[in-house]
């Protein structure tokens, strides 16, 4: 008799656990698809950004200033090279589904993809500039906020 009304508990205690927790998984899936609208003033303020590629890695420091605008100082490193520091301005856009597009002007002259991650607190960046397949050095990088 024990038993069976032990049993009858743990199966009422796992079923009401279950519910409780397909609710907070259905309810946390709709705020996110909520959340998921950013703008240019997502990416705002500075950010550490690591790059590597074929043959070299970079390390840098960008400054989103949440209108568009951007500046940027990299510090690249090739077998027995160092260059920079490079500075340069360019110019972001980022779309309501936190997907960006970002030119960096001259020295770097290059187009970017990224994706915004945690809130603004970080981006995966790919170099889409049309490159020689000598030139195609930069492959993928992050950046996530200071």
């Amino acid at each position: 008799m024990k038993k069976r009304i032990r049993s009858k508990i743990v199966r009422v205690l796992f079923s009401a656990f279950a519910v409780l927790f397909s609710n907070v998984l259905i309810a946390g899936d709709d705020k996110g698809e909520k959340d998921q609208q950013c703008s240019n003033a997502t990416l705002h303020g500075s950010y550490g950004f690591h790059a590597t590629g074929t043959g070299f890695v970079a390390i840098g420091r960008f400054v989103f200033e949440g209108n568009g605008g951007l500046t940027g100082k990299l510090f690249i490193r090739r077998p027995g090279t160092n260059i920079g520091p490079l500075e340069f301005t360019g110019t972001y856009s980022v779309a309501q589904d936190c997907t960006v597009t970002d030119t960096w002007g001259p020295p770097i002259n290059s187009t970017h993809v990224s994706v915004i991650f945690d809130e603004g607190k970080g981006y995966f960046i790919m170099n889409v500039s049309p490159s020689t397949a000598a030139e195609d050095t930069l492959n993928n990088g992050a950046g996530r906020r200071q």
